[in-house]
């Protein structure tokens, strides 16, 4: 029997469509991790307009080479102890007017105007010598292995991990996003776009016990190829695969469950498209993958009323950062990209109006050797981030820097300059989580290692971070 153009194109579309969804990314982008867990919420959160936006600079940041010690005497130890990886004294960007307890003056990368501007602008601060910890470590317990070190300390997947959960002494697959999600969204039917958006698909720290994450890509939320571009061919396609959506399969549980599950993405995809359709940004963004997902992310915060959201968070990955090798020319590129994408970031939610209520911060596997390799740096612990936003208490370091000298003259170098960190994740993932709307004595829920730090640790202290 012969087949008209026509009439093999509506009979081969069931075959067809698979193809499509492949290409179209349309596989449900929204999965909630399956747990008979209570749905009772693990926390109270105030209901308030606030996103968290987490960066994760994915692969370990020298972050010793991003904030430097500028003034003489401290950047000559620097020097001494980066040898051939130490930026050049007259290069650094001037931290102007700030010093912190030790009376040390810092610079930045040369790589990170942005930075500087919006730290000096006090809408920035870094937060030094930070990492997972259980508990505080000691040097001497360090070293006769009596230390309760986080699991597979120094490991890449580990302490990728770890930044996502606050449980580096257990290796989980929840993240304190996905806590706050449980908590904000138990017992409610399931939102029609999930608050928590991530640019990386799945992750760890937006996984809850009953919440996970909706993804989408730099360009928006990803939809049906066959129902995006409007040709006659598409339009066949579509009107045949939207019959195959509306089968019933009693029998067959798998294929009723896929088709339900993508009926429901493409519902998703198309509330989310319409959404931020009326949200236009004048600021221009550059033309790097982080730059345009950080844009995507400010047009998704100022539609949050039109997604039905109060709160937001949103996970971004950017990779790359291991330099074992080519450290000064890779890390620079690298920096210039992380610098420029949040001066562009910062400057589109003050242009939205929403700049009051998006704190950013970036976090990396750890540390690394302040020691060289050759012309790289391995693995290490502790290491310095930033934290970004209008109610940030910015122009500050804050924490405790360390000294940057090496062996029995540094009380937390454990070797090659790997430093032990004077302040855990938790205690600032505890001060975020305020800032958002968690109550303060529901803190240890969410972290339950909090407890282990004093509530004030002088010059560690980050309980001016944020405005209240």
């Amino acid at each position: 029997m012969s087949l008209s153009r026509r009439q093999f194109i509506r009979s081969s579309a069931q075959v067809t469509v698979a193809a499509n969804l492949a290409i179209a990314g349309a596989a449900p982008v929204y999965s909630a991790p399956s747990s008979s867990a209570n749905k009772n919420p693990l926390v109270s959160i105030k209901p308030e307009s606030k996103a968290l936006v987490f960066i994760m600079l994915d692969g370990g940041n020298d972050a010793f080479n991003m904030l430097v010690p500028s003034s003489n005497s401290h950047y000559q130890e620097y020097k001494k102890t980066r040898s051939n990886l130490a930026l050049d004294q007259s290069e650094l960007l001037s931290l102007n007017g700030f010093k912190d307890q030790d009376g040390r003056h810092f610079g930045l990368h040369p790589s990170m105007p942005e930075v500087k501007h919006l730290f000096e602008q006090n809408k920035l601060a870094f937060v030094a010598n930070i990492g997972p910890m259980i508990t505080p470590v000691d040097k001497s317990l360090f070293y006769n292995q009596s230390a309760n070190l986080p699991l597979g300390l120094m490991s890449h997947s580990d302490q990728f991990k770890h930044w996502q959960t606050a449980r580096p002494e257990l290796r989980i697959n929840r993240g304190w996003f996905g806590l706050l999600s449980d908590s904000l969204q138990a017992n409610q039917a399931s939102p029609r776009i999930p608050m928590n958006i991530s640019l990386a698909g799945n992750n760890i720290m937006q996984n809850g016990f009953h919440s996970g994450a909706y993804s989408i890509t730099d360009e928006g939320s990803v939809g049906l190829v066959i129902n995006e571009v409007p040709n006659q061919l598409n339009k066949l396609l579509l009107k045949n695969f939207e019959a195959s959506l509306n089968q019933n399969y009693p029998n067959d549980p798998f294929r009723q469950s896929y088709l339900s599950m993508t009926r429901q993405s493409q519902a998703q995809h198309q509330l989310f498209k319409e959404a931020l359709e009326g949200t236009k940004l004048k600021t221009q963004f550059s033309n790097t993958e982080l730059s345009q997902q950080l844009r995507k992310v400010a047009q998704s915060i100022k539609s949050a009323k039109a997604l039905d959201h109060k709160q937001q968070t949103f996970f971004l990955r950017y990779i790359g950062w291991d330099h074992h090798d080519e450290l000064l020319n890779n890390q620079g590129k690298m920096l210039k990209v992380l610098s420029k994408a949040l001066g562009e970031f910062q400057q589109s939610l003050d242009e939205l109006g929403i700049a009051d209520q998006v704190v950013t911060f970036t976090g990396s596997d750890f540390g690394r050797t302040l020691t060289s390799n050759g012309n790289g740096t391995d693995h290490g612990w502790g290491g310095n981030t930033l934290v970004m936003g209008n109610q940030v208490r910015g122009g500050q370091v804050f924490g405790q820097y360390p000294k940057l000298s090496l062996g029995k003259d540094n009380p937390l170098d454990i070797g090659d300059g790997v430093l032990i960190p004077t302040l855990a994740t938790d205690e600032l993932y505890a001060e975020l989580a305020l800032w958002f709307g968690v109550e303060k004595n529901q803190l240890d829920l969410l972290f339950p290692n909090l407890k282990n730090f004093p509530a004030k640790l002088g010059k560690g202290s980050l309980k001016a971070l944020i405005r209240a």
